[in-house]
């Protein structure tokens, strides 16, 4: 069996996120939290949606306490579902979303400290 490097599954990537044509411009265009509006800090990967008919690509963002929600509400619904967390272990997928959902419970790291 192969090992997965542990920074393989990027977390953010897996959250689910609001349609960009259902949320305001500045949230859409990855200036403002997709969920709260808030500083974002957390980039969700780039995502694809359509709109007039063509396929486009957006990059939405989120402020580090929604991603944490978020990541622990989505870790929550997948430990039931996929068969490697409720059999064994921890999947690849389920670690990273924890470390981003543990994330809000530690403080802050800010340079030069």
């Amino acid at each position: 069996m192969t090992a997965v490097h542990t920074d393989f599954v990027r977390a953010s990537e897996l959250l689910p996120v609001p349609r960009p044509d259902r949320i305001h411009p500045e949230q859409a265009a990855g200036r403002a939290c997709v969920w709260c509006e808030g500083e974002p800090t957390i980039g969700l990967g780039n995502r694809l949606t359509t709109r007039l008919g063509a396929v486009v690509s957006w990059a939405p963002r989120a402020c580090q306490p929604c991603a944490a929600r978020e990541a622990a509400r989505v870790l929550a619904i997948h430990v039931r579902s996929c068969y490697r967390c409720c059999v064994r272990d921890c999947c690849p997928d389920a670690r990273a979303l924890r470390r981003l959902a543990d994330s809000r419970s530690r403080p802050e790291r800010r340079p030069g400290r």
